[in-house]
């Protein structure tokens, strides 16, 4: 539906059926201009297509998934964001996401962006003038209104994009939900652990858990609910949701291209999106809770003691039971996210049931009190 101009950064390109598309543009006039990845596979660009494609960031990688549709025009703007590579993989197997925003504004932006490797405002890319990596630099604006919602956009590595997630993280009042492909910047996961200190509920799903620096130990190690994702399709996504199902806070999505890591903060061309938005969050929120589910039952380390909580979130019936199976005894109390105390129950045993049927939908915590001390688990009904 392109009418003027389609400008595309994406790192890895198998798909035949999507180049076509854009070669299809070229050919009814639209102008095509296209940013691969130099350390990557592009089958799908070969052979060389009739629109023009420059090959950027030698020394890292072009990591972008954007495209940018007709910026010039007011009401036909469109971008194109998310984890999403264009590949058979990534596109029917693996777990990722995309947005589509109709926003002039946000299209120019990306546009400066594009520019910016590019090397030109032509159709012809300038490889004297492109700039990619840690020789770009921060010239794009950041804070937008679409639709009545607040939106921010960052490019790497010119933008200090972790600082952006960090202080997304920081502003999280009630719930922090993340699952991200790899995840190594210590500064993020120090940010989730003083989150899950404070008393908000902090879980999270990592694909790459065997990175040299992986923050996924560190995470468990303190407390912090942490899966790894389990082998099969693999979990691309790079995002964190804020506060879904609390309108009054200020549910927040943060995705994009961006893994946490040093490489995508200080050597990659990367893009993130923060958007203020209780609707989308309430979206992400269901997409992690459904990866949540399929990952297994539910384990909180405490104190040295690990006890599990499933399933969780929860219908009807929650099962507790210490991680190797021993007995123990516990009163175990439930309160609202206010720290109001709604029940109490006491059970001994391997596994003890809680009847959660006359217990509203909603988030809640759980508090073990035993000899050995109180442990507290979140849950959502």
């Amino acid at each position: 539906s392109a009418k003027k101009t389609i400008d595309a950064a994406i790192y890895n390109n198998n798909r035949n059926d999507l180049t076509s598309a854009l070669q299809v543009a070229q050919t009814r006039g639209v102008r095509v201009r296209y940013i691969a990845a130099e350390s990557t596979g592009n089958s799908a660009l070969t052979p060389n297509p009739n629109f023009p494609v420059l090959y950027g960031n030698s020394s890292a990688l072009m990591h972008n998934k954007f495209l940018v549709i007709d910026a010039e025009l007011p009401t036909d703007a469109w971008v194109m964001s998310g984890s999403m590579n264009w590949t058979n993989a990534n596109m029917v197997q693996d777990y990722n996401n995309s947005l589509f925003i109709q926003d002039q504004s946000l299209a120019r932006a990306y546009e400066l962006e594009f520019q910016e490797m590019w090397g030109s405002a032509g159709a012809l890319p300038n490889a004297g003038n492109s700039r990619f990596g840690s020789s770009k630099k921060d010239n794009t604006p950041h804070q937008f209104i679409i639709g009545g919602r607040a939106v921010e956009s960052y490019f790497s590595p010119s933008d200090k994009v972790t600082s952006r997630i960090v202080s997304a993280i920081e502003s999280a009042e009630y719930k922090t939900s993340f699952a991200i492909f790899t995840f190594t910047k210590d500064e993020i996961g120090n940010a989730l652990i003083a989150r899950h200190q404070s008393g908000a509920w902090v879980r999270g799903i990592v694909e790459n858990t065997g990175d040299i620096g992986a923050e996924y130990t560190g995470l468990l190690s303190n407390g912090v609910p942490t899966k790894d994702h389990p082998a099969g399709p693999l979990l691309h996504h790079k995002y964190v949701v804020l506060d879904a199902g609390y309108p009054a806070s200020d549910p927040v999505v943060v995705t994009g291209s961006h893994n946490w890591s040093q490489a995508a903060e200080s050597e990659n061309d990367e893009n993130t999106l923060v958007i203020h938005d209780a609707d989308l969050a309430t979206l992400f929120q269901a997409e992690f809770e459904r990866r949540w589910l399929e990952t297994g039952s539910a384990t909180y380390a405490a104190a040295e003691r690990s006890f599990e909580a499933y399933p969780n979130p929860v219908r009807d019936q929650l099962f507790l039971r210490h991680r190797d199976g021993s007995e123990w005894s516990a009163t175990i109390e439930i309160r609202d996210i206010f720290g109001r105390r709604l029940s109490v129950q006491d059970i001994t045993g391997q596994v003890g049931v809680l009847d959660l049927n006359g217990l509203a939908a909603g988030n809640y915590l759980i508090s073990l009190i035993t000899k050995g001390g109180i442990y507290s688990l979140p849950l959502q009904k």
